[in-house]
C-alpha cells in the first residue's frame, strides 16, 4: 500500500532541530578530585610521563578499587600512562567492583597509551553500577581492544567523555558467555578504530550512545549479537558503514549525522526473521558507497524525517528496502528515485529538494564538561541529617556559584527531610549510585521525602542512591514554569520487593516545564514505573507547551509501565521491558491522555486473561510502533485489546513484531478491538516471528492490516514522536526550574514514590 502526500507535513521547530542533528549545547561541569578519592600518582606511585611503565601501579590501584574498602573513586591526574600489559578489574564476589568510578582530569591530557603486544587488550573492565570517564585510551596502532567490558555480566554502567583511538576495537561489550547491558555511552570519541563499538553476546544489549563522535573508523558500530541505540551522534568518513548489524533485536537511530561515510546503515541480509527498527531524524550527507540505508531483514522499519543528500554523480538509490515491512514518512531526498521499493510498505509526506538547500555542516556536539573550581562542603561519611542540612543551607547563601555539598562513600541515616531552598543551584554529589557507595536511607518516624527541592529549583543531584521506604525519595515542588526543565540521566527507580510495590516516577500537573528522562532504568517491583497526571490545561483538553519524555532505558516488569490520567502525556522511545515477575500486562489505559511508544521491547509473561496492552474506556491517543512484543515462558502471544467506550479513543499499532509461541496466530489473535462505539484504530505493517513452534515458514509471517489508516490519521498519530524535543541541560534562567539528576538510584516500598515531580 502506498500513500502519496496530499498536504504539507507539519514540522515543529523542535522536530526540525532533531532532523538537522543540531543539539542544544550544554553547560555541564566536572568538579574533582574530591576528598576521599584515591589518586593513581599520589597513592600508587604512577608516573604518567609517557616513558615509565605504569602497568604495575595501575594494576595495584585497580586491585584496591575492586574491594572499594577505603574509596570507590580512582582519579587520574593529567599525564601519559604507558602500559605494557592488560590492566583489569576482576569480580570474585557479588559486591566486587560495584559502584566504582575511574575518572581522569580531562581526556585531552589524561592518556593511557598501549606499548604491549600486538592485538592485546588495554583495559579489561569488570564492573557494574559503575562509571569510567574522562580518559583517552590510545592503542598506538597495536592494541586489539581499548576497553573490554567483562567477563562477568554487568548492568547500569556509564562510559562518558572517553576517547578511543588507534585500536582494532574501541569498546567491546561482553564475552562469549556473559553480556553487558544498560551502558550509557555519552560524549565519547572513536578515532581511527576498526570498529568503534561492538557487541558480542545476545545479552549485550541496551547500549545507549548519545552525542558520540566517530572519525575515520572502518565501522562505527557493529552488532554481532545484542543491540544498541544511537542518538545525536556524528559519523565522519566510516569506510565500511557507520552502523552495521549481523543479528536481530530492537534498534533506534535518532538525530544522527553521517558525512562522507560509505553508508549510514547496513543491516545484513540472510535473515528470514525481522528486527524492529526506528530510523528517524537522521541527516546523511554524501555517502560514498552504493546506498545510504539498506534494510536487510524483515523489519518492521520506521524510516521517518531523515534528510539524505547523495552525491551528484551517484545513480544509486539512497534507501534499499527489504522484502519485509517498512513505513517511510516525512523523508527528504536530494534526487528523485531515491528509494528502491520492495516488500510491503507505506510512504507518506516525503519530498525531493535541490541538494544545495540541504545543510551539509557537521553539528556541534556537547563538549566534555569543563573542570570547575567550586566551593565544596566536605561532609564526613555517614554524617547525620542535621549536619547535611547545615551544609546545604550554607551553600544556598552562594546561590549563583553552583556550590558543592559532597557526600563521600558511606550510608547516611536521614531522619528529617533535607530541604534545598528555592532558587538554589547547589550540587549535591556522592561517590556512586550503588549500595556500596553513597546511600541516603530514610529513618524518620513518618514517611519522607528524603530530599525536597523547593521551587523553582536549580539544584543538581549526582552519583548517589537512596532508600525511601514508604515515603518519597526525592520530591521537586513548584516545578512548572514556561521554559522550565527537569532532566534525569540514568535515573534508576524501583520497588524493594514483590510484596511492596512503589511508584518509580510520579509527575503531577507539570505541563509547562519539560521533563526528560534519558537512559532511565528500574521498574522492578513497581506498581507503576512512570505515571503522569495532567494539569489544568491537559484536563481541559487544551495544548500544553511542556512534554514528558523517556528516551532510551530498561526496566523490569512493572504492573503498569506507563500510566497517563487527567490528560497526561508521555513520549517513550528505545526502552526494553524485561520480564522480572508474573505480571502479564505492560500498558493499561483507562482514563485520559496520550502515550506514544517507539522502538520498545516488551518481554512479558503473557496470559490469555489479560492483554499485554489494553485501552479500555480511554479518552486519548495511543501509538505503539517499531516494537517487539515477546512472550517469555508462556504459550500465549501478546495482544493489543481495545474495549469499552471507544468514542474518544485513537490507536495506531504500526510496524510491530509479534513473537508467536504457538501456531495459527493471525491479526485477529493479536489485535482485538471490541470497543463500542468503535475506536478510531488501525493495525498496520506489523508481522510475526517465531521458532519451530510457530508453524511459520522460515519463522516469518505478515499480519493483515486492520482498521483504517489514511494518510491524515497516520501523520496525526505520529506527530508526538516527530515533535518531541531532544535537549541537553543549558544555561538556566532565573526564576525557572532547572533540576538535573545524574545517576541517581532509588527504591520505595508500598505506597512510596521514588521521584515525585509536582507543579505545586
Amino acid at each position: 500500500m502506498t500513500l502519496r502526500s496530499k498536504f504539507a507535513v507539519r514540522l515543529l521547530a523542535a522536530a526540525a532541530l532533531v532532523a538537522t542533528g543540531q543539539p542544544v549545547i550544554g553547560v555541564e561541569e566536572f568538579v574533582g578530585p574530591l576528598a576521599g578519592w584515591k589518586n593513581v600518582k599520589r597513592d600508587y606511585g604512577a608516573i604518567g610521563d609517557g616513558r615509565a611503565d605504569d602497568t604495575a601501579a595501575l594494576q595495584k590501584a585497580f586491585d584496591d578499587l575492586r574491594l572499594h574498602q577505603e574509596s570507590c573513586v580512582l582519579y587520574f591526574p593529567a599525564g601519559i600512562y604507558r602500559i605494557t600489559n592488560t590492566v583489569s578489574t576482576v569480580r570474585k564476589a557479588h559486591q566486587d567492583c560495584m559502584g566504582i568510578t575511574l575518572v581522569g582530569e580531562t581526556p585531552a591530557e589524561t592518556v593511557l597509551r598501549w606499548d604491549g603486544r600486538e592485538g592485546g587488550v588495554m583495559l579489561k573492565y569488570d564492573a557494574w553500577y559503575s562509571k569510567i570517564s574522562r580518559l583517552t585510551l590510545d592503542g598506538a596502532g597495536k592494541a586489539g581492544v581499548a576497553l573490554a567490558y567483562g567477563d562477568a555480566f554487568s548492568t547500569y554502567n556509564e562510559t562518558s567523555d572517553m576517547v578511543f583511538q588507534d585500536a582494532q576495537v574501541g569498546m567491546s561489550m561482553g564475552t562469549a558467555d556473559h553480556g553487558q547491558a544498560e551502558n550509557a555511552v555519552l560524549r565519547c570519541t572513536f578515532r581511527r578504530c576498526g570498529r568503534g563499538l561492538q557487541t558480542n553476546n545476545f545479552n549485550s544489549m541496551d547500549i545507549w550512545l548519545w552525542y558520540c563522535r566517530f572519525e575515520d573508523c572502518q565501522h562505527g558500530l557493529v552488532n554481532h549479537a545484542g543491540n544498541f541505540h544511537a542518538w545525536q551522534c556524528l559519523f565522519l568518513r566510516s569506510r565500511k558503514a557507520d552502523v552495521a548489524s549481523e543479528n536481530l533485536m530492537v534498534f533506534s537511530f535518532v538525530g544522527n549525522t553521517s558525512i562522507g561515510s560509505a553508508c549510514f546503515l547496513d543491516f545484513a541480509g540472510g535473515h528470514s526473521w525481522g528486527s524492529p527498527c526506528s530510523i528517524t531524524g537522521n541527516r546523511i550527507i554524501d555517502p560514498t558507497g552504493g546506498f545510504a540505508i539498506r534494510l536487510g531483514n524483515g523489519g518492521p522499519y520506521l524510516v521517518m524525517d531523515n534528510v539524505i543528500k547523495t552525491r551528484a554523480t551517484s545513480d544509486k538509490p539512497a534507501i534499499v528496502m527489504t522484502w519485509g515491512d517498512q513505513t517511510l514518512v516525512g523523508n527528504t531526498y536530494s534526487a528523485p528515485g531515491a528509494v528502491k521499493e520492495a516488500g510491503r510498505f507505506v510512504r507518506a509526506g516525503e519530498k525531493v529538494v535541490p541538494p544545495e538547500t540541504i545543510d551539509s555542516r557537521p553539528p556541534s556536539l556537547p563538549p566534555t564538561p569543563a573542570r570547575r573550581q567550586r566551593r565544596v562542603w566536605e561532609l564526613p561519611a555517614g554524617a547525620p541529617a542535621a549536619q547535611i542540612q547545615r551544609a546545604i543551607d550554607e551553600a544556598a547563601r552562594l546561590a549563583g556559584s553552583r556550590p558543592v555539598v559532597h557526600l563521600p562513600k558511606g550510608t547516611y541515616s536521614v531522619d528529617a527531610t533535607l530541604v534545598v531552598p528555592a532558587g538554589c543551584d547547589v550540587q549535591i554529589v556522592g561517590d556512586g549510585a550503588a549500595e556500596t557507595a553513597t546511600v541516603l536511607k530514610w529513618t524518620g518516624s513518618r514517611p519522607g521525602p528524603i530530599l525536597r527541592l523547593d521551587g523553582p529549583s536549580q539544584a543538581t543531584l549526582r552519583d548517589f542512591s537512596f532508600q525511601a521506604g514508604r515515603g518519597k525519595g526525592i520530591a521537586v515542588h513548584q516545578g512548572d514554569q514556561p521554559g522550565g526543565r527537569i532532566f534525569g540521566d540514568q535515573v534508576n527507580v524501583s520497588g524493594r520487593s514483590p510484596e511492596e510495590n512503589g511508584i518509580g516516577v510520579l509527575v503531577l500537573g507539570v505541563e509547562h516545564s519539560d521533563v526528560l528522562l534519558r537512559c532511565a532504568q528500574g521498574g522492578t517491583f513497581c506498581r507503576t514505573w512512570i505515571r503522569v497526571l495532567g494539569g489544568p490545561l491537559c484536563r481541559a483538553g487544551k495544548p500544553a507547551p511542556g512534554q514528558v519524555s523517556v528516551f532510551c532505558g530498561a526496566t523490569g516488569t512493572a504492573e503498569e509501565q506507563y500510566g497517563v490520567a487527567q490528560g497526561g502525556r508521555i513520549v517513550v522511545r528505545g526502552v526494553y521491558h524485561e520480564v522480572s515477575g508474573d505480571s502479564p500486562q505492560g500498558i493499561l489505559l483507562n482514563d485520559a491522555g496520550s502515550l506514544a511508544v517507539d522502538a520498545t521491547r516488551f518481554s512479558y509473561k503473557t496470559s490469555p486473561d489479560r492483554p499485554l496492552v489494553q485501552a479500555k474506556d480511554f479518552r486519548g491517543d495511543l501509538v505503539l510502533c517499531s516494537g517487539m512484543l515477546l512472550p517469555v515462558g508462556t504459550p500465549f502471544p501478546a495482544r493489543v485489546n481495545l474495549a469499552g467506550d471507544g468514542s474518544g479513543t485513537r490507536v495506531l499499532c504500526l510496524g510491530n513484531m509479534f513473537w508467536t509461541p504457538c501456531k495459527e496466530v493471525t491479526a485477529d489473535t493479536v489485535w482485538q478491538d471490541v470497543s463500542n462505539p468503535p475506536a478510531r484504530a488501525a493495525l498496520l505493517n506489523s508481522n510475526l516471528n517465531g521458532g519451530a513452534e510457530s508453524g511459520l515458514t522460515n519463522g516469518f509471517g505478515r499480519l493483515e492490516n486492520r482498521g483504517q489508516a489514511d494518510e491524515r490519521f497516520l501523520l496525526e498519530m505520529l506527530d508526538p514522536l516527530r515533535a518531541a524535543r531532544i535537549w541537553w541541560p543549558a544555561e538556566a534562567r532565573s526564576g525557572v526550574t532547572d533540576v538535573r539528576l545524574f545517576r541517581v538510584l532509588g527504591t520505595a516500598d508500598r505506597d512510596g514514590v521514588c521521584l515525585e515531580l509536582r507543579a505545586q
